[in-house]
């Protein structure tokens, strides 16, 4: 093979090499929190309440804790909540919760619509004490419990 030959095929494929594109690295980062949803039944028997077991996992002090949940009726329809006019009940824990704290609260009223039979815990939006802000959901959501937590 000619040398002008061998440094022409050297030189495309060094090329080549450096134009290959680096896949982006994605980062995946701890879960946050482990918590559990629960449907309580008033003493009236007229709404729907929920009591939220938490605990910190994190290396730092929470500020607040803002669970997002979701209810079902029977049939498996959406249940409003009793105020608001989203889809999902927002209910807000205030810390500080310190790292390996567990806390349980419990709200009571969520829900006006005496058919709920399930609450889904959808996402937990953690606020730190340096106001950072972080929402655990999907995989970095850890339930003792899966799927949804129904009567």
């Amino acid at each position: 093979m000619n040398t002008w030959k061998l440094a022409v095929l050297s030189i495309t494929a060094i090329t080549l090499i450096g134009c290959a594109k680096k896949q982006p690295v994605t980062q995946v980062s701890p879960p946050l929190i482990i918590a559990d949803a629960t449907p309580l039944i008033s003493s009236s028997k007229r709404s729907i309440g929920v009591r939220v077991a938490f605990e910190n996992i994190a290396h730092s002090d929470y500020k607040y804790a803002r669970f997002k949940l979701t209810a079902y009726n029977s049939a498996g329809d959406l249940v409003k909540p009793k105020k608001g006019i989203r889809e999902s009940a927002y209910v807000r824990l205030a810390g500080p919760i310190s790292p390996g704290q567990t806390k349980t609260t419990t709200w009571t009223n969520t829900w006006a619509n005496t058919d709920v039979q399930c609450i889904s815990l959808d996402a937990v939006e953690i606020i730190f004490n340096d106001g950072s802000v972080e929402t655990a959901k999907d995989g970095r959501l850890l339930n003792k419990t899966s799927g949804n937590r129904c009567l």
